[in-house]
């Protein structure tokens, strides 16, 4: 059982779970992806993606931090789909990954960590908020050492991150996200963006694809924005991308207030990535924290140059002035630099288009993750 929680379309753990369930041997293994559903959702779509692949899917309601009835209702699933191994990849999920196991003895749990955030007291606006976050990354350590070993982690840096938090180096694997390098390709998307927001042949999109949250740091990427459009002409900054409740609409109304309303646009919510990928002329990533991004993985499969701040496993991913630029945290006047630079140099941006998508086709390959995978089912099945 792939066990996950998300909201509306979800994110970059969805695709990896979607994708891999439809691309598992089906002769030797039976994945049932389960996903945790809010009632008040009423813009998930998982669903629909998972009809679209084929795979044997189902999402259960979820209406409390301790729904006792979800719990129950997933208890059935595994009896009444012989699991023996419950995956899981978020908080809410590997809470009750654990409650599970104690009601189905039988069963292994594992746990894949997609993302480790370590934050400072400054990130916050409360001391009560900073040490709520620091219960919370306490109890996620306590539960993952009560998962079987190891716990697997997209990114160096993530395993990083829980070996200072308490989580022994001989009981964490890395394996790195993948993506589909035929299925993301530079020539199956058409640059519609250009046309939505009437950009003229001489004018550049700078855009990103994600989720609205104070990870993100939209405020650097505002302030990059205004830093670039000083010196190019006709550019455009594109936000794809919501939040989970009312974000969108505070970071228009902040852009309004910025007074950046004619350089910095957003989207909300799109299905139609490769056409987004493909109106790009350079991809900008302004987190503060990251496990190991998919959105950067898509752009690089789709020969979009990569700007982003070094943060997570990032720079495993992009290798600096080799397949994109990597900046400092919050560093606003370096990114802005870069990107100045980088539409400044057609033949710069080819040699960075070409050098991503074939380091993708090299060390990204989805194929060869889920290989890895079912490797790992089998270990664990081994256990059970």
């Amino acid at each position: 059982m792939d066990f996950r929680g998300t909201y509306k379309g979800g994110g970059g753990p969805d695709k990896t779970i979607l994708l891999s369930a439809a691309k598992h041997n089906k002769a030797s293994m039976n994945v049932l992806v389960t996903y945790l559903r809010s009632p008040n959702d009423d813009e998930f779509d998982i669903h629909l993606k998972a009809a679209k692949l084929g795979i044997n899917y189902v999402d259960v309601y979820d209406k409390s931090f301790l729904d006792l009835k979800c719990l129950l209702n997933i208890c059935k699933l595994i009896k009444e789909h012989n699991i023996s191994i419950l995956h899981s990849h978020d908080d809410k999920t590997l809470l009750y990954g654990w409650l599970l196991k104690l009601f189905n003895k039988h069963i292994t749990i594992m746990h894949t960590c997609h993302s480790h955030s370590c934050y400072e007291r400054d990130d916050f606006k409360s001391k009560a908020s900073y040490y709520k976050n620091i219960l919370r990354e306490k109890i996620q350590i306590f539960l993952m050492k009560r998962y079987c070993k190891p716990i697997i982690t997209v990114s160096k840096d993530t395993r990083n991150r829980l070996i200072n938090n308490g989580i022994s180096s001989r009981d964490i694997e890395v394996l790195h996200n993948g993506i589909d390098e035929q299925n993301w390709r530079s020539d199956n998307g058409v640059p519609t963006l250009k046309q939505e927001f009437n950009v003229p042949s001489d004018g550049y999109i700078v855009g990103t694809v994600a989720r609205i949250t104070y990870d993100k740091d939209l405020p650097t990427f505002y302030e990059t924005a205004r830093l670039v459009s000083k010196q190019i002409k006709h550019v455009i900054f594109v936000i794809v991308g919501d939040g989970f409740g009312d974000e969108l609409a505070r970071a228009r109304s902040e852009v309004i207030k910025l007074g950046l309303d004619d350089i910095v646009k957003f989207t909300g919510h799109r299905n139609d990535l490769k056409d987004v990928y493909t109106s790009f002329d350079a991809f900008l990533l302004t987190s503060h924290t990251e496990g190991l991004p998919n959105t950067v993985l898509e752009a690089m499969a789709m020969h979009v140059p990569v700007i982003a701040t070094s943060v997570g496993g990032v720079p495993e991913l992009v290798i600096h002035e080799k397949t994109g630029y990597l900046s400092c945290r919050g560093d606003s006047k370096n990114l802005a630099k870069q990107i100045v630079s980088l539409l400044k140099n057609e033949e710069k941006r080819k040699q960075f288009a070409d050098s991503s998508g074939k380091r993708i086709e090299d060390y990204f390959s989805f194929n060869r993750r889920v290989k890895k995978m079912e490797w790992y089912y089998e270990r664990f099945e081994d256990v059970s």
